[in-house]
């Protein structure tokens, strides 16, 4: 028995080969890691060509302009000013100031989705500086006596939330003016008024609402009796109900009765704004002096505590002798940024105005209010000591306002705290805009924030003066390519080597041209599928590498995603590319910010955007062709380019519309084109070549070759991997069948298994520092239930008390033998037991372990043959008490001993395990004993007596509880010990491989520890390292 482990050599020629392999392996590695970060690190962009996205900006709405006499330019005598002043200043000393001023909102959700995702937004964002908010709720429905309910379920649940005051405002808007005939037939009778009543009432309840806020406009009555005394029945049905009861009225509108209105409300609501309006002249929305004279006439009627005044948080943009539109604060500066206009601030009104000429050549003149002029309108509210004020309407608001709408704004607080005015010196917009038509998205503009000096007038501590020194810019997209008849075909996520391969020839057949967007991973898979999308006359564009969501990763990570599938295209087509399409976000109308990032982050690469208008998802699971094509063909009219998929999934559906697509199409008249010709461009404006750029990363034959590597070593890893899951399943499988026919058989025989008591077996248990757990051992030991054997116990050198402690203990028991010897090792520890034993078998554990009584009675049922040279045990796991050594217990019941059982039946079991295993004495010797050149010796045995032409079984009935590694360092020590053991051992009996000479064993029972626990656990660091980068 020679000392010299297998593989050990005194020769260094296999230390140098070794050297140089892994030093050339690293350094080969290290350089393939510059070239690659390096080549993607630099970024080569494309040239982006010059592109006319200039498009006319057309007025739509053409309505010539109505000048009405109400809405002529508001002054005011100097006297009416004083007397203002006045009965302001008497409001205020009558004004105790221990009430808080109520902050209202109203929550406007009916007029589009845009609205809507304005005001939920702002709400979500600002409730906390709210007490109250006014929604749009209930609708009067023209010639009935009932409402329509479209109360916002989404807004109510934030209010809620907040613990505020939800009420709900009843208009009779309805299409596009106020229905003043289906209010007057109520209020004038009082079987409709009653059960118009009941309606709201029932519809309050239901939705949880505070309040309700009447806005009756409009109104179409004689005198003021009907509105009052419908009024005060609906304020003492809803006071008895605890329910609150507001309305809104007009400025100097006759409709309202406000001295007999204030005793049915417990808030009249003033709505100082629509000054001048969309169908008026341009002017002021809200003059400061204007609505201080209509408040003061309020005032002056009902009581001011009962006075919430509404402020005008909007803008009109009118068009020469055109109607006007509504615009949001937002909209108004951004406007203003876009035409380069100069906002001018009027110290009297307080409100705000620039024209500018649109690319039509037509001029606009604009007004709104910013927080300027809440600012001042706030301040006076605060000193005639109003109940509160209210924001028309949450969302179209300078969102400055809100950092200052929360503290109040009288004369005495402010003399006491003055507001320090650089807190809304600085403005941030949001929003994206959108100029021209059309699915191509060119940014043209990013956000900046502006900035406003201001003069503060410390006399009457309001705002004197303003100026814009810059103004805020947001998001402003340009779309172009808009054309009649003319549809583009793309496909998204390939190239797919099942279903793209099927797109081209239905193209080709079709003589129609496509666009594809390529996921840089599956170009790399499908390199030949790339070239021939380019070779067919196709356009290529980027859909980034790995398929993000580009909204939620960084700008490094969207770098490398457009910069590493650009490369791939340049490299497999010659070609670079323009063209981006975002993967989850294709629509050509982004309309949140998250949604609108690509497109930005992509323009810096000088990437375009190619949206799309016709969607028919046939990604979805279970879409039908049917549905692809009667999606397509419903959508016909919402743009030009058309957004299907030839990968990511089953596209079965997708292929069989696509040529019905086709068809529909050409014989209805359109045209079949390219993006090149929705752009003006030729295919290489869009996709320049880049064989002769010397600076392009990817171009040359040397990164050809390095592509070409990446891609066959890919296919050879994919190739390794399916193999290697076919392998397992199968060999599970096997392992399964194998172990369930063991047991089967197992049952069956076990009634002839006889144990025969008189043959002497030595159990023997080597130890090496075992001192902690070697008396447990012995003593788990002498209880076995077996007549005839001894226990040999053999220190191996211990440098602790291990021989002490046993010999103190059981130096004079009669079943025990005790022996010292050298270091040597395991393998020497047990033959030198088994030549202090004459007994015919020996029973070989760890000294960490214990047995169950009747474990050896149970393994020598199974030496019921003569040609039955070991028998296995069933080992557990005994110290189960962390999460490490609850796996290993399970690994020791499922897989371990499962194998076992399954190789017994084949008798090919390889390891017969050290703690606990039982030979025939005379065949441990016949084949050498345990050998100390490897450092599995119980698998090294197990396969020399099985190369004699010995039978090895398994006893699961006899049960061994061993210590298993109970820490990271512990457990990878003995699996390093295991692995290498069984390498070499397997080494050291190659000749048994695939050789019908030892039957199963090695037929099957070699290739299956080759394969399983040499070859494939080579290729799982690599899993694991796909596994992570996956996440």
């Amino acid at each position: 028995m020679s000392g010299k482990q297998i593989f050990q050599t005194s020769s260094k020629k296999r230390w140098y080969a070794f050297s140089w392999m892994s030093s050339a392996l690293v350094i080969g590695l290290i350089i393939g890691v510059i070239c690659v970060v390096y080549t993607l690190g630099k970024i080569q962009i494309p040239p982006f060509p010059t592109i006319n996205t200039n498009t006319a900006l057309t007025e739509k709405s053409t309505a010539r302009l109505k000048k009405s006499k109400q809405f002529k330019e508001f002054t005011i005598v100097k006297s009416e000013l004083e007397k203002i002043k006045r009965d302001r200043e008497l409001k205020h000393l009558k004004h105790i100031g221990t009430k808080d001023r109520i902050n209202m909102g109203f929550y406007v959700s009916s007029w589009s989705n845009e609205v809507r995702e304005q005001s939920l937004s702002d709400l979500r964002r600002n409730i906390g500086h709210l007490d109250m908010v006014a929604m749009e709720s209930f609708f009067t429905v023209p010639n009935q006596d009932t409402v329509v309910d479209k109360a916002d379920t989404a807004a109510l649940k934030v209010i809620h939330q907040y613990k505020r005051k939800a009420i709900a405002q009843i208009s009779n808007f309805s299409g596009n003016d106020f229905d003043g005939q289906t209010v007057k037939a109520i209020l004038l009778n009082p079987d409709k008024q009653q059960r118009f009543i009941d309606d709201i009432l029932l519809k309050v309840k239901r939705n949880g609402f505070a309040g309700i806020n009447i806005d009756f406009e409009n109104l179409q009555l004689d005198d003021h009796q009907p509105l009052n005394d419908f009024m005060a029945h609906i304020y003492t049905v809803f006071h008895t109900e605890g329910l609150l009861v507001t309305q809104d009225i007009s400025p100097e509108n006759d409709d309202y009765d406000p001295i007999s209105l204030q005793k049915y409300n417990d808030y009249i609501i003033l709505m100082a704004y629509d000054q001048h309006s969309i169908e008026s002249n341009a002017g002021a929305i809200s003059h400061q002096a204007w609505v201080e004279k209509n408040l003061d006439e309020l005032c002056n009627k009902i009581d001011a505590d009962k006075v919430i005044l509404a402020l005008a948080c909007y803008g009109y943009d009118w068009p020469k002798d055109r109607v006007g539109k509504t615009l949001t604060y937002d909209n108004a500066v951004i406007l203003a940024h876009n035409y380069n206009a100069k906002i001018t601030f009027d110290p009297q009104s307080s409100n705000l105005n620039f024209s500018y000429t649109d690319g039509a050549g037509m001029r606009h003149d604009v007004y709104f209010t910013d927080a300027a002029t809440y600012f001042n309108l706030i301040r006076k509210a605060d000193d005639w000591g109003l109940a509160g004020i209210a924001l028309w309407r949450l969302g179209s608001e300078d969102a400055r306002l809100w950092s200052f709408i929360s503290r109040s704004l009288n004369q005495e607080n402010l003399k006491k705290e003055p507001f320090d005015f650089r807190k809304i010196s600085q403005i941030n917009v949001g929003g994206i805009q959108y100029i021209g038509d059309g699915e191509i998205l060119d940014l043209v503009n990013s956000p900046a924030p502006g900035e406003v000096k201001f003069t503060y007038d410390p006399s009457t501590l309001m705002i004197q003066d303003q100026v814009y020194v810059k103004t805020p810019s947001n998001y402003v997209i340009k779309r172009f390519g808009e054309r009649d008849k003319t549809v583009v075909l793309t496909f998204d996520d390939g190239p797919d080597p099942t279903y793209t391969p099927q797109v081209l020839d239905i193209l080709k057949k079709e003589r129609v041209p496509g666009a594809f967007f390529l996921v840089g991973v599956m170009a790399e898979k499908n390199m030949d599928l790339v070239r021939r999308e380019y070779q067919e006359g196709h356009e290529i564009g980027n859909h980034t590498f790995f398929h993000p969501d580009m909204s939620t990763i960084g700008p490094n990570r969207v770098k490398f995603e457009l910069n590493a599938t650009r490369k791939i295209i340049e490299c497999i087509t010659g070609h670079s590319t323009i063209l981006f399409r975002a993967p989850f976000n294709a629509d050509a109308e982004p309309q949140t910010v998250a949604e609108i990032l690509p497109v930005a982050q992509s323009r810096k690469e000088n990437y375009i955007n190619i949206g799309e208008y016709i969607d028919p998802n046939d990604w979805l699971p279970g879409r039908t062709a049917d549905e692809v094509y009667n999606e397509v063909i419903k959508r016909r009219d919402n743009g030009n380019i058309i957004l299907l998929h030839d990968a990511g999934g089953n596209r079965e559906a997708t292929i069989a519309a696509l040529p019905r697509i086709i068809h529909y199409f050409k014989s209805h008249g359109y045209k079949f084109a390219t993006i090149g010709d929705l752009m003006g461009k030729k295919r290489d404006e869009l996709m320049p070549p880049v064989e002769n750029a010397s600076d392009s990363g990817f171009s040359g034959s040397s990164n050809r070759l390095f592509l070409g590597t990446l891609f066959y070593g890919n296919i050879f890893l994919n190739l390794v991997f399916s193999i290697a899951i076919v392998l397992a399943i199968f060999r599970t499988a096997m392992i399964a069948y194998l172990a369930i026919r063991q047991k089967q058989k197992s049952k069956k025989e076990q009634s002839q298994l006889v144990v025969d008591r008189r043959e002497k077996v030595s159990v023997i248990i080597p130890a090496y520092n075992e001192e902690i757990t070697v008396l447990a051992t012995i003593k788990s030991l002498l209880n076995l239930d077996y007549p005839n054997y001894e226990l040999i116990f053999v220190d191996d050198g211990s440098k602790d008390k291990t021989f002490e402690m046993v010999s103190k203990v059981y130096g004079d028991h009669p079943k025990v033998r005790l022996f010292t010897k050298p270091n040597g090792g395991k393998a020497s520890a047990l033959n030198y037991g088994i030549e202090q034993s004459d007994a015919q078998f020996v029973l070989c554990i760890d000294a960490d372990t214990q047995l169950k009584t009747d474990a050896l009675k149970q393994l020598m049922k199974y030496f019921n043959k003569s040609q039955v040279a070991a028998v296995a045990g069933s080992v557990k796991v005994g110290n189960v008490h962390n999460i490490l050594t609850h796996w290993q217990s399970i690994e020791y019941i499922t897989s371990q001993n499962m194998d076992r059982r399954a190789f017994d039946l084949l008798n090919m079991i390889s390891v017969v395990p050290g703690a606990i295993g039982a030979f025939r004495r005379s065949v441990i010797l016949e084949v050498g004993g345990f050998t100390t050149d490897t450092l599995a010796e119980d698998c090294d045995l197990t396969m020399r007596i099985l190369r004699a032409g010995y039978t090895v079984r398994n006893s699961s009935e006899a049960i061994a509880y061993t210590e298993a590694p109970d820490t990271v360092k512990m457990l990878f020590k003995q699996r390093f010990r295991w692995s290498f053991g069984v390498l070499q051992s397997f080494w050291k009996n190659k000749q048994t491989l695939l050789n019908p000479k030892y039957g199963y064993f090695g037929m099957v029972g070699m290739p299956n520890i080759l394969i399983f626990q040499i070859i494939l656990p080579l290729f799982a660091p690599l899993a694991d390292i796909f596994m992570f980068f996956s996440l």
